[in-house]
């Protein structure tokens, strides 16, 4: 519907509807949302078909007139008279001229759609409190240990990118063989087309997987394994010298060929017999390839009598091939050495943990020394079991060495289901890492090693054999174990154990931590790292135990419970005079024994009584292994009973005299000691 007014035009949306009102001013169309007025009741009942201009309405109350400021077809003016109420209605629709509704955030309460969502107050939030829970749940599961997220990248997208080199046996110049073992031969060799050395390892058993644990460790920890190359299939043997030709007539290789199956016939019916099968594959086997970084492992570097300063000028090259700067040989330098190389051994294993690889196989054996970097890497991977895709892992099946492998079997429970296809094995792992927590398998063989590493005397096959086999008798009790060491053996090892003690006995404590019987008991090699024999003393407590000064005991004695509670913890976890440490307290109640007897009942958090008393303590009760007490009491039987031999070797009236002084002084001096 429309109505032409001397030049404006209004038109609009069906009679009745609450919608768009276009109106043409001077030839300008506009179009602007209106109220829900019919355009009745706008334009006046008896308004011209001419056209006219619209003027402003007269506010002043008088009735308003519009003229046509321009000759129309009739070449007359047109006066059109409306009401005010009609006239600032128009007003008010011609002052909102503006941009389309396709444009603006308009509408109206009746057809809401028309609305801008913001304007509305609908527009959601971005995150919502549950969903913000969720995200962070599922983020969390994705990057927790061994990495789900991780996983999918490594192997969909970083396995496909980042392929090895291949290799063939005539790639390389074979050299001495370097060793032997259980999993294959290794060999030293040279490139022939770059000239640098090479570590060439042929395998026995166990290819396939030290292949895929040395591809993923190379991709996720390359600088805590050898450096890995890549693999081929290779000849099974190779020749000393090249064969002549009559050596290699046809008839020569039918006559060996036949002798060799005279020979592996006759080896088979052996085995049947004794009931020992070898199956051999008559397919070519794997040969590894890694760079040549040394020759030496920890175990070789051991047998030195020179260890660990045979390694001390690689190891703190930086510091000018010196662990601590004058310094003489003794405790606190070795100590130095020995936490720094197991401080590498422990963020190898922590490497690899975090990537879902269990190695199975920790020993001095499996770790060659880098020379050039002066650091332990990891070798010999074959026994690994990768838990993130559940590759070389059977529930009922165990690789372990019984040196140094803890009291389990198992990596996992045998009531573990075998693994699911790879992706569900992946989005699974997760869940059976935090039941089981396999990583602490290998915990208990770092613990071993640092035992090796800091006491002589284990390092031999039979000794470390009766070692294991002491523990197992004992429930893994190294406490036990080493109070009923002999004397002789412990001065053999006096240097070892005073590392182990040193530092408030971080090594001691930290191997307990390691080979605790219960796996779930166990220090991970993540946790261990940060271990006071690895870091050191924190350095926030160096600081505060070197520049804040605490009370003296006289002082805090007189000052009230108070201020003595306040001497006591600010002592505690020092190395000050008083200071009393968790682990000096756990070995006086498991040995009995104190480093400084005469200051036990000063400073091991036995008090004196005269000191309690002065808060209402009559009596502190003092407790001491019984083992110690049993000592003491027939050190003081012995010391009598020598007083009354003496006095009776003096004479007779002598004798008693003697008898009955000594007995008196060594009573006292006994009695002296008991209280002390």
């Amino acid at each position: 519907m429309s109505a032409a007014m001397g030049g404006a035009v209004a038109f609009r949306t069906p009679l009745g509807s609450a919608g768009r009102v276009g109106v043409r001013v001077g030839g300008v169309g506009v179009v602007r949302a209106a109220a829900a007025v019919p355009v009745a009741s706008v334009l006046t009942s008896g308004a011209s078909s001419r056209r006219g201009a619209m003027t402003p309405p007269n506010t002043s109350g008088k009735r308003a007139v519009v003229k046509r400021a321009t000759g129309s077809r009739g070449g007359g003016g047109v006066v059109v008279r409306a009401s005010i109420e009609h006239a600032q209605t128009l007003f008010d629709l011609a002052g909102g001229v503006g941009l389309p509704c396709s444009v603006q955030n308009c509408g109206d309460m009746i057809y809401r759609s028309t609305l801008d969502p913001q304007l509305r107050g609908e527009v959601a939030p971005l995150f919502t409190p549950v969903g913000l829970t969720i995200l962070t749940v599922l983020g969390f599961y994705l990057t927790i240990t061994p990495g789900v997220l991780g996983g999918f990248v490594d192997y969909y997208i970083l396995r496909n990118l980042l392929g090895q080199k291949r290799y063939s046996i005539d790639d390389f110049e074979l050299g001495p063989k370097l060793g032997e073992g259980g999993f294959g031969v290794v060999y030293k060799a040279t490139g022939v087309a770059d000239g640098e050395q090479y570590v060439l390892k042929r395998c026995k058993d166990y290819g396939d997987a030290e292949v895929w644990t040395n591809s993923r460790l190379m991709r996720s920890c390359p600088n805590n394994i050898a450096s890995y190359r890549g693999a081929f299939y290779g000849p099974k043997e190779l020749p000393k010298k090249k064969l002549t030709p009559s050596q290699g007539s046809i008839w020569v290789k039918a006559a060996n060929a036949a002798k060799e199956a005279v020979n592996k016939a006759k080896k088979v019916s052996e085995e049947a017999m004794s009931g020992e099968w070898e199956v051999e594959s008559d397919e070519d086997p794997l040969w590894l390839v890694w760079k040549f970084e040394g020759s030496q492992t920890l175990a070789a570097l051991m047998e030195d009598k020179d260890f660990p300063y045979n390694v001390e000028p690689f190891v703190f090259k930086s510091n000018g091939g010196v662990a601590i700067e004058g310094e003489p040989r003794g405790t606190k330098r070795k100590y130095k050495i020995l936490s720094t190389l197991f401080g590498q051994i422990l963020e190898n294993l922590a490497a690899a943990h975090a990537t879902g690889i269990i190695l199975r196989d920790v020993k001095p054996e499996n770790m060659i020394f880098d020379q050039k970097l002066g650091r332990l890497r990891l070798i010999d991977l074959g026994a690994a079991a990768d838990l993130r895709f559940g590759f070389n892992y059977q529930p009922k099946e165990f690789i372990l060495d019984p040196r140094f492998s803890g009291p389990e079997e198992y990596i996992m429970s045998t009531q573990t289901p075998e693994a699911p296809p790879t992706p569900v094995a992946l989005v699974l792992s997760p869940v059976l890492w935090q039941l089981n927590v396999p990583d602490r398998f290998d915990s208990y063989s770092a613990g071993v090693t640092l035992l090796q590493m800091c006491i002589p005397s284990l390092r031999p096959d039979n000794n470390l054999i009766a070692f294991r086999r002491t523990l197992e008798e004992n429930g893994e009790s190294l406490t036990t174990w080493r109070q009923a060491l002999s004397s002789r053996y412990t001065d053999e090892n006096a240097e070892g154990f005073e590392v182990l003690d040193l530092n408030d006995r971080a090594g001691w404590e930290l191997v307990k931590s390691l080979m605790t019987k219960k796996r779930e008991n166990r220090s991970s090699a993540t946790a261990a790292v940060y271990s006071r024999f690895v870091q050191g003393q924190n350095p926030v407590i160096k600081l505060l135990d070197r520049f804040v000064v605490t009370p003296a005991e006289g002082d805090a004695e007189g000052g009230g419970l108070w201020a003595w509670l306040v001497f006591r913890v600010a002592r505690s976890g020092t190395n000050r005079e008083g200071g009393f440490t968790e682990a000096q307290l756990s070995r006086f109640n498991e040995e009995g024994k104190v480093d400084k007897p005469e200051d036990a009942s000063k400073y091991l958090g036995y008090v004196a009584s005269e000191t309690l008393a002065k808060y209402g303590v009559d009596r502190v009760g003092r407790s001491m292994d019984q083992k110690a007490k049993d000592a003491k009491a027939k050190e003081i039987n012995n010391g009598l009973r020598k007083a009354e031999g003496i006095g009776k070797a003096a004479g007779k009236s002598a004798g008693k005299s003697a008898g009955k002084d000594g007995v008196k002084a060594v009573g006292k001096d006994g009695a002296k000691g008991g209280k002390a």
